[in-house]
């Protein structure tokens, strides 16, 4: 199947992000941030990315949340994500509610 331009990966300078890159070190990283690269379309996601500045929105949020809890096993509430935008935030967020 051939991708459409809808659907092609961003690379992540083309957003003009604040932050530099740095690659995920846990697996829960990793994982989030696979889950936001296919939700987004934009590659690679560092752990200190905002997941709005990628152009995340409400919807894309909510539609996030669903994913998290599929691949986790996870519920994560919307105002966690608005609160802890950043893959290493949500992350350690998600590890101290599992505590």
């Amino acid at each position: 199947m051939t991708e459409t331009t809808h659907d092609a990966m961003v690379p992540r300078a083309d957003r003009g992000l604040w932050s530099e890159y740095r690659a995920p070190g846990t697996d829960l990283e990793r994982q989030l941030a696979e889950l936001w690269r296919d939700r987004l379309r934009v590659e690679p996601i560092g752990i200190d990315d905002d997941f709005f500045e990628l152009g995340g929105h409400s919807l894309a949020a909510a539609e996030l949340l669903v994913d998290i809890a599929a691949a986790t096993g996870v519920e994560v509430a919307a105002r966690t994500l608005f609160l802890e935008p950043t893959v290493a935030e949500l992350a350690a967020a998600i590890e101290a509610a599992g505590r």
